[in-house]
């Protein structure tokens, strides 16, 4: 399993528009940051985004994304949402004809399934309603299936858990992708953001899918951390690596990080206080673009 990060900042971004702190002038490329969104491929070779946010089209180049299996959404931010619309090359079957080698694209491509809770799809509705009505003459939109994701499913070889977690009074959903090997053993990816509360029910409910109990282990773990400050709707960095101790993981990686501190003074607090925190076994550091995690 890979999980690529394709982007790790806050609803701003780095450089954030006007600004002229340190940070925003880095030449550090960590400090460089899209709006949070990360892409899953499973070893049989499925393809998911989780969160498709403004800067989605960008990513997808950088990245030469070509074909989603699915999407997963976390919320209904428009830092986390609003690039839906670029789903629309992925409803295109391209052709080509010989007179002309540019590719033209037909709207009849199956439907991409978008997995998210109740609220999400409901928002996203009201939002994108023109995704659900023919499309006008010269023009097309998006094809979606919208799943609400409430119990555990498989993809591939993976069992996706949604974890249901609060952002400040929104109620968001983490991912947890767990495969189980030959032998027994249970290795997962968790992704969690945004979040300023993740419930003990939910922390078990992210152990017992990982089979923790059982010898399983969460190797890498993305959670939201967004400053060193506390904040209202967001972990600080702190209260970040303390869920993290508490679920109990190999590696931790925090996410959704605004310009308050560049990525090196980030790795540094984090390194300063990791040893309080025993159940984070691996490493603790901040996230940055392109980081990719395989397990």
């Amino acid at each position: 399993m890979k999980l690529l990060l394709l982007g790790t900042g806050t609803s701003h971004g780095i450089p954030v528009i006007g600004c002229d702190c340190a940070v925003c002038n880095s030449t550090d490329k960590r400090d460089k940051r899209y709006r949070s969104a990360a892409f899953f491929t499973s070893d049989q070779g499925s393809q998911i985004l989780i969160d498709v946010g403004p800067d989605f089209r960008m990513q997808a180049l950088e990245h030469k994304i070509k074909k989603l299996d699915a999407v997963f959404l976390t919320h209904s931010h428009a830092d986390h949402l609003h690039g839906l619309d670029d789903l629309r090359v992925f409803s295109c079957e391209m052709y080509k004809k010989p007179e002309n080698p540019r590719s033209l694209a037909q709207y009849n491509a199956p439907a991409i399934p978008v997995y998210t809770n109740a609220s999400t799809i409901k928002d996203l509705i009201n939002r994108f309603g023109y995704f659900f009505i023919p499309p006008k003459e010269g023009g097309g939109h998006a094809k979606v299936e919208l799943k609400e994701a409430s119990e555990p499913f498989i993809i591939d070889d993976v069992c996706i858990t949604p974890i249901p977690m609060m952002h400040g009074h929104l109620e968001t959903v983490g991912w947890l992708f767990t495969k189980t090997y030959a032998n027994g053993c249970k290795k997962s990816i968790a992704y969690l953001t945004d979040c300023s509360y993740i419930s003990d029910q939910s922390i078990e409910l992210l152990r017992k899918a990982a089979g923790i109990e059982e010898g399983g282990v969460i190797e890498e773990c993305v959670i939201d951390g967004l400053r060193v400050q506390k904040h209202s709707t967001h972990f600080s960095v702190i209260e970040a690596m303390e869920a993290a101790n508490k679920i109990g993981v190999n590696n931790m990686w925090v996410t959704h990080l605004t310009h308050n501190s560049s990525h090196v003074e980030y790795q540094a607090y984090m390194k300063e206080h990791k040893a309080q925190f025993p159940g984070i076994k691996g490493t603790a550091a901040p996230a940055y673009d392109g980081l990719l995690l395989e397990v």
